[in-house]
């Protein structure tokens, strides 16, 4: 174990070894009084070495400065009282208030008004007047009860400071992680987006130039006609990648990143015909505005599902139901077991749950029976004003 010293913080040693030195000049000095004539001149700095200890330590071991003051006051209350003894003592005072434990303050507090009690009465017993006995509480509670309390207003205050402090410190953490996630949203949102827009033209471009390269010697109409289609692709991919970067790149603005509406689904599908693929689109219900990002999702449902579709099948069936609560969207493909897919991450199907989950909807995807079957449900909320079907 340490010993006290080895534990001192070493301002508190420089602060005892200076306190030490003003105090044994004041005592070389005879700023002191005698309460018994034989005690030799040396024995002075005894009590005074004890309450510079007690600096020493007031801070590494709050108890033992206490019990150090106490040894070296006591001493010099017995010996003659000495200036610089008392005034330390009452820093001695103020740490163990300060840095000690708080349960044992309110000890100490009724332990100094046992001592200052113990000081009036010793001044009545000695015959002092009225005034001298006030004079002596006065003095007693100066330096016995005013030290404790400073310790005390300063530890409130320094508690508060240190829990303001934790309370910024803790705001900035959860600004940080509000950051991060806001960050972490958008990023996801502008690689959902940026998929679900591209992948669409990319993979009628690939599926094309897959089906002009599988052809031998294919006529001059057949490579035109491929050739146009996968052009038109190009050119309808770049305007929606253009204009997605043009919406990132604005700082203020009232569109979305990508709003697309139910009444955009055939067109898609009329798209998605034009590249070969065989489907079959039917509405079921009254059709009605829907909330926007009701709409955006569902479209993007039937556009990720048809392009699987594209990329593993040659036909598709896509039934969009409008219900009182909800909105349901199914989209079904034949699979083509020979048919050369287009490389994919899955991405498409991670961000068409995503969009519905996002709204409290369910997305149902997988085999059934010969056919791949997306079925997703999502609420939509109040009910809007009817408009006719298309």
């Amino acid at each position: 174990m340490a010993s006290p010293l080895r534990r001192a913080r070493r301002a508190d040693l420089v602060a005892a070894v200076a306190l030490f030195a003003a105090g044994s000049a004041l005592i070389a000095l005879g700023s002191y009084e005698r309460y018994i004539a034989d005690v030799p001149p040396w024995f002075r700095f005894v009590p005074l070495a004890l309450v510079c200890a007690g600096v020493a330590v007031r801070r590494a071991l709050p108890g033992w400065c206490l019990a150090l003051g106490a040894v070296g006051f006591g001493t010099e209350l017995a010996v003659g009282l000495s200036l610089a003894t008392v005034c330390i003592f009452t820093d001695n005072l103020y740490a163990y208030a300060r840095y000690g434990p708080r349960n044992r303050t309110r000890l100490l507090l009724a332990a100094q008004g046992v001592v200052i009690v113990a000081f009036v009465v010793f001044a009545a017993v000695e015959g002092n007047g009225a005034g001298a006995v006030l004079s002596a509480a006065a003095v007693a509670a100066l330096v016995l009860i005013s030290p404790i309390g400073t310790a005390i207003i300063v530890r409130q205050a320094h508690d508060r400071a240190s829990l303001e402090a934790e309370r910024a410190e803790q705001t900035a953490r959860l600004a940080d992680a509000r950051h991060r996630e806001a960050v972490l949203r958008e990023r996801t949102l502008m690689a959902r987006e940026l998929h679900d827009t591209v992948a669409n033209y990319l993979s009628a471009i690939a599926l094309q130039a897959t089906g002009l390269q599988a052809r031998k010697d294919p006529d001059a109409a057949t490579v035109g006609e491929s050739v146009a289609a996968i052009r038109q692709s190009s050119v309808e991919g770049l305007a929606e990648l253009r204009r997605i970067i043009g919406l990132l790149r604005t700082v203020d603005t009232d569109e979305d990143l990508a709003s697309y509406r139910l009444d955009q689904v055939p067109e898609l599908v009329d798209r998605m015909r034009r590249v070969g693929l065989k489907i079959d689109y039917e509405v079921d219900g009254p059709v009605r505005e829907l909330p926007g990002e009701v709409e955006t999702a569902a479209f993007r449902v039937v556009q990720e599902a048809l392009t699987n579709a594209l990329k593993y099948g040659s036909d598709a069936a896509v039934a969009v139901a409008y219900g009182p609560e909800r909105l349901t969207v199914e989209v079904a493909n034949a699979v083509d077991a020979e048919a050369a897919p287009v490389p994919g991450g899955g991405a498409g199907l991670i961000g068409m749950t995503e969009r519905v989950r996002l709204l409290g909807g369910t997305v149902r995807a997988g085999p059934d029976g010969d056919r791949w079957r997306v079925r997703a449900e999502i609420p939509t909320g109040e009910h809007s004003d009817h408009r006719s079907a298309r």
